[in-house]
């Protein structure tokens, strides 16, 4: 199965999950083929029928009467999964979990299946902020598992108010990065890359990234910028590890293929706010060059340290 790219979408009971999905849908995700899996608690999943109607989303799975992450065994997860892909063949799988749910062992269950984890992204309610913290110790665990956390409901409390949630945010999970999102639309697209290269880059596709530079659309106000890099010659697999786990915090993502030494298979790499993840892929032909895409805040600044870096990542 050809790892395909998954963004699991978590956050407490009544927290704004759905309506971020919509969002997203309808704007950065329109056009591509995304498969949508859907999980409640209840036996009828009233959600799904929001994202169901929409033309440009290929499949809507239901996964009712149980939490994702309690109730469905990697068998049948991965014999699941395996049907939607060869089924529907989509660019990204996108999994709301229930708001009971705690996404590390749905995180897991996915890497098992040989797909690629995009990105764990955490819906926090601001105006209830204290209220689901108390009501289930889950809610600490889908913040402290999450990549992105998408503070909601910023429009039902004060900017104050809404800093101060966000101080608490960083104190339980200090890697994650911080978005806020009025009335279900974040402040920008970054928690899905920036184009439909971050598709091609996590499916297994062999087309080549674009070697565009500098800000990326609309992200150039909140100065988030991406370069590409390109390097014919292999690189050590070891030192590459390295070299993800040193990446600058201003790095929010960094994804794409890289040329291992004597290894016919490409490792398709994929970098989230200081998490990475390693799938190796076979693309029936020799391994091409290393391309990688790196994508942050003023990023560009760090280029010339992120070349020498990886650099030092050249075999012997």
């Amino acid at each position: 199965m050809r790892p395909v790219a998954v963004d699991i979408l978590s956050g407490f009971l009544g927290s704004g999950k759905t309506t971020l999905l919509s969002h997203l849908l309808q704007g950065p995700l329109a056009g591509e083929r995304v498969a949508v899996v859907m999980n409640e608690i209840g036996d009828i999943a009233v959600d799904a029928r929001v994202v169901t109607g929409m033309e440009f989303v290929e499949d809507v799975v239901e996964l009712n009467s149980g939490c994702i992450c309690c109730t469905i065994d990697d068998y049948r997860f991965d014999l699941g999964v395996q049907e939607l892909v060869e089924r529907v063949d989509p660019n990204l799988i996108l999994i709301e979990c229930t708001g009971l749910a705690d996404p590390a062992p749905v995180r897991a269950r996915v890497q098992q299946a040989g797909l690629a984890n995009d990105a764990v992204i955490t819906v926090v309610d601001a105006a209830n902020f204290d209220v689901h913290l108390q009501a289930s110790s889950v809610n600490k665990r889908q913040i402290e598992a999450a990549d992105f956390l998408v503070v909601s409901k910023t429009d039902l409390v004060s900017d104050r108010e809404a800093a101060a949630v966000e101080r608490r945010l960083g104190r339980i999970n200090r890697r994650a990065l911080r978005l806020r999102a009025d009335r279900g639309k974040p402040e920008n697209d970054l928690i899905l890359g920036t184009s439909a290269a971050r598709m091609r880059a996590l499916s297994g596709a062999p087309a080549p990234l674009k070697a565009a530079e500098g800000p990326v659309g609309h992200l150039h106000e909140d100065r988030i910028g991406a370069f590409v890099i390109r390097e014919e010659r292999a690189l050590d697999v070891g030192r590459f590890e390295r070299f993800l786990e040193d990446l600058p915090r201003s790095v929010y993502r960094a994804k794409g293929f890289a040329r291992v030494a004597d290894n016919e298979w490409s490792c398709l790499f994929s970098f989230t706010c200081g998490r990475y993840e390693l799938n190796w892929i076979k693309l029936g032909e020799a391994a091409g060059p290393t391309q990688a895409v790196f994508i942050g805040r003023d990023v560009e600044k760090s280029r010339a340290r992120i070349e020498r870096r990886l650099e030092r990542c050249l075999a012997d």
